[in-house]
């Protein structure tokens, strides 16, 4: 997770105005594209959204929506251009219970974001350590309703089917099994009768 990438070969996109409306900051547009590449190849996947915490001098700290979780990652850009990830702490949605994300203000005046153990320092800015709490148990109260969703008429047939497959096979290995236990007591009567038709087996026990 440590992978840089540069800057400099990547596209500078002047427009701010997001798929869903949104605005976004200038420096968050221009490095989004660098920062979906690092997300993809360090978590496997592209980021659902991503939202800026701070960006000035050759510091940006974000916030990325996963799939099932959130990440809080403080990058630092080096003198030949590259986004290097620095520190990140990642929120698994299967480890998260509502208001287990604590942020508050440090005694330098900056901002300490904390999960069960794990925790990460970003810079100050206007925003209040709220705002960037409040936004991760949203991210992930989203999360927890998508899983929570009924599911619908196609994925409750799929579920019945894989039950219905799931419960033949066993049926046929539990037939196989017993017709398995059945062929073995034909073959030991077999072996018993064909050993009592034995001439020479008939003579020793006539002896």
């Amino acid at each position: 997770m440590s992978s840089a990438f540069n800057l400099s070969e990547l596209p500078c996109w002047v427009l701010n105005k997001v798929e869903n409306g949104s605005i976004e900051p200038r420096g968050m547009v221009s490095h989004r594209f660098a920062l979906e590449t690092w997300c993809e190849e360090a978590w496997g996947q592209v980021p659902l959204q991503i939202s800026e915490w701070a960006a000035h001098d050759d510091v940006l700290q974000v916030f990325i929506k996963l799939n099932r979780g959130v990440l809080i990652a403080d990058f630092a850009m080096n003198s030949d251009g590259e986004l290097q990830c620095e520190e990140h702490l990642h929120i698994p949605q299967d480890r998260w219970n509502p208001g287990s994300v604590q942020a508050h203000r440090t005694n330098e005046g900056r901002v300490r974001f904390r999960h069960r153990s794990s925790e990460i320092t970003l810079s100050a800015r206007l925003r209040a350590p709220e705002w960037g709490q409040a936004l991760l148990e949203e991210w992930l109260m989203q999360q927890r309703g998508e899983a929570l969703k009924p599911k619908d008429r196609n994925q409750r047939l799929s579920s019945i089917n894989r039950s219905k497959l799931s419960i033949e096979r066993n049926l046929n290995q539990a037939r196989l099994t017993h017709a398995q236990s059945e062929l073995e007591l034909v073959k030991e009567r077999l072996v018993s009768a064909e050993s009592g038709l034995n001439p020479r087996n008939r003579s020793s026990e006539e002896e």
